[in-house]
């Protein structure tokens, strides 16, 4: 891989040098049942055969919010990879959240996650990137969805990471049809309203075992022979997702992997607590993010040395002293 093989100069001077970036709006996309928008980045004389990269935006946001303001640009600059941003609309959701609670749009062959395949299919036809590693990654509801199309077709994806987000099909019985439900909806809308649903009510914990989220998952995937890589974060002064989500997709995705949901590694970086969770060979499977006193946003180092990473826009982007990206992509395999 080109991006392990540059120098740490080399990779600075890269990544430095990148500025804004321009996202292309691609057209006719086949089957759209979710009708979203879909914008792609990718690199000046990308070859063919590179990875592709799937990035979902949160609520209030757009595609256009997430590409170098995450470094996530940069970084195809440099490895190099395709990037594909799927992006709502107003119509769909007057916040613009992804609809990862709705069962119109969480199962395969439905709605929004139909839609974010059929633009995969697009992005790897039109540039030939490699079918055997695409990744996804997203913010809060965008998170929520990656971990919905990771549920939902998890042969087409070899990894994710789930950034302040919520497990797959994690309502609760009665949790989205409940008073304090529609009156949190009222307040802060129907996706972060479904968050407080989604495992963790009224602040109090889910009673589900680590077998029921993997269940779950199961339920619309199958049995799969390879498992993607899932890379998890959470901040523990989040306020719109509870941070105890991240120890539910903990439960879900060890599960899920058939290991061990004791971490093997735990270590702290950067201020933030990293576990992680390896299968029977010690080959890393899951890690879990933990970062003390940050809000609900996406991590990003804009100061770092000598690779710096995004840049703050409150409050969706926030300094973490920590970059999200680089580090996932290192977990998945991308970068070295």
């Amino acid at each position: 891989m080109r991006y392990a093989s540059l120098g740490a100069a080399a990779w600075a001077a890269s990544l430095v040098a990148t500025a804004a970036v321009a996202l292309e709006p691609v057209a006719g996309v086949g089957s759209n049942p979710g009708e979203l928008d879909l914008f792609v980045y990718a690199p000046e004389g990308v070859p063919v055969g590179v990875p592709l990269v799937v990035a979902l935006h949160g609520c209030t946001q757009e595609a256009a919010a997430v590409d170098a303001e995450t470094g996530l640009t940069a970084l195809a600059d440099t490895v190099p990879f395709v990037v594909a941003f799927p992006q709502q609309r107003d119509a769909n959701n007057e916040r613009r959240c992804f609809n990862f609670f709705a069962s119109d749009d969480n199962r395969p062959g439905r709605g929004e996650s139909a839609s974010i395949m059929a633009m995969i299919d697009l992005v790897e036809a039109r540039f030939e990137t490699d079918p055997e590693r695409v990744y996804v990654l997203g913010l809060s509801a965008g998170g929520g969805m990656t971990a919905v199309v990771l549920a939902n077709h998890p042969q087409r994806f070899a990894g994710g990471a789930v950034i302040a987000g919520v497990p797959y099909a994690c309502n609760r019985p009665g949790g989205l049809s409940s008073p304090l439900w529609f009156l949190l909806r009222a307040f802060v809308g129907d996706a972060a309203a479904a968050s407080y649903a989604c495992g963790i009510f009224g602040y109090v914990p889910s009673a589900r075992s680590p077998e029921s989220w993997g269940d779950a998952v199961r339920d619309v995937a199958g049995r799969a022979d390879d498992w993607p890589l899932v890379s998890l974060w959470h901040g523990e002064a989040d306020a719109t997702v509870h941070p105890a989500n991240l120890d539910e997709l903990v439960a879900q995705w060890t599960n899920v992997h058939g290991i061990d949901i004791v971490p093997e590694t735990v270590e702290t970086i950067a201020g933030a607590e990293r576990r992680v969770f390896a299968d029977t060979s010690a080959v890393p499977r899951v890690e879990a993010w933990r970062i003390s006193d940050y809000p609900h946003a996406w991590p990003v180092d804009a100061e770092a040395e000598p690779v710096p990473c995004g840049s703050p826009v409150p409050p969706n982007i926030e300094d973490a002293d920590l970059c999200a990206v680089q580090r996932i992509a290192r977990f998945w395999g991308l970068v070295e």
